[in-house]
């Protein structure tokens, strides 16, 4: 076994005792989860500049990918910065013991149906035709496609830096609980996508998005990251009565993060929380999962 797999079953295990302990649980969690962004230089926050001069999609691109997932939190950094939105059909693994098994998943085997490799992200643009793997050569795409003339902001740059550096993988190893969107727990499915607003580089729609991610229940993300105008527009005049006193007074595009509409309920939740355990409540329609990354191989299914 590697020696990062050995550290990620230790911190894996720490954090299961913290989350014994009611107030530091959430601490922890919110902590480590802040820590995420600061360690990606805050890529996420900040949409480019000049956006409003490059071409937008008409129809919404479909991300193949799954939270826990490094390569695919690059390409979730590039759409928040871009202002798209995106169609998310979350494809944690199945197992630690076998690579590449689409035994149960919700989604995996669609990846391959659409003639992509077994790997993640994978995005389809059905306004191009494009359907693509390796998160390098998807950002190189969007921004070719979706931000020609557009500028991206230091915090984006210094996360492209960040990523050729060991730091790039410090962030799963602040997170290593197989729940924290790496391996598949057993839900319903939903019968509409559910809708998520928020940002990549908030550490509370982080909290959400790893939840969505394991019960895999798709969704549509709705980023609206600082600098994204008009979307958070659109979000006051659709749910500002939801927001608190003190936000609804303040600036006209200041909104909550994240915000969680689930069109089959009716259900409109705000606190990160609130989200997770309804979800989970909601959803889950099995054990939790039990492998530890002790149990992790790079065995392909055959």
């Amino acid at each position: 076994m590697s020696m990062k797999m050995k550290v990620m079953y230790a911190c894996s295990q720490i954090f299961k005792v913290t989350q014994q302990i009611p107030v530091v649980a959430r601490f922890v969690d919110v902590f480590t989860a802040f820590m995420v962004t600061v360690l990606r230089g805050g890529s996420g926050v900040w949409v480019a500049q000049n956006l409003d001069k490059c071409k937008r999609p008409e129809k919404m691109l479909r991300l193949y990918e799954f939270e826990g997932c490094p390569f695919c939190r690059k390409v979730r950094e590039t759409f928040s910065v871009l202002d798209l939105d995106a169609e998310i059909r979350p494809c944690p693994r199945t197992t630690l013991r076998v690579y590449g098994s689409c035994e149960n998943s919700r989604f995996r085997q669609e990846v391959k149906d659409l003639g992509g490799e077994l790997m993640f992200p994978f995005l389809v643009d059905d306004n191009t035709g494009k359907r693509m793997n390796d998160s390098t050569a998807i950002n190189k795409y969007l921004w070719e496609t979706y931000g020609a003339k557009a500028t991206p902001p230091l915090t984006y740059k210094l996360g492209d830096v960040l990523t050729k550096t060991p730091f790039f993988l410090i962030p799963n190893i602040l997170r290593p609980s197989t729940v924290h969107g790496v391996l598949r727990v057993p839900s319903r499915t939903p019968k509409q996508p559910l809708e998520l607003w928020g940002c990549e580089a908030s550490p509370f729609v982080r909290l959400v998005r790893e939840a969505l991610s394991v019960l895999e229940l798709p969704y549509t993300l709705h980023n609206v990251a600082h600098g994204s105008e008009r979307k958070r527009l659109e979000f006051r005049e659709k749910y500002a009565s939801k927001l608190s006193m003190a936000r609804k007074i303040s600036s006209s595009t200041t909104v909550q993060m994240p915000f969680l509409l689930d069109p089959n309920t009716g259900s409109e939740l705000l606190e990160s929380a609130d989200i997770v355990k309804y979800l989970y409540s909601t959803y889950q329609d099995g054990n939790m999962p039990e492998e530890t990354w002790l149990d992790f191989q790079t065995k392909k299914d055959e």
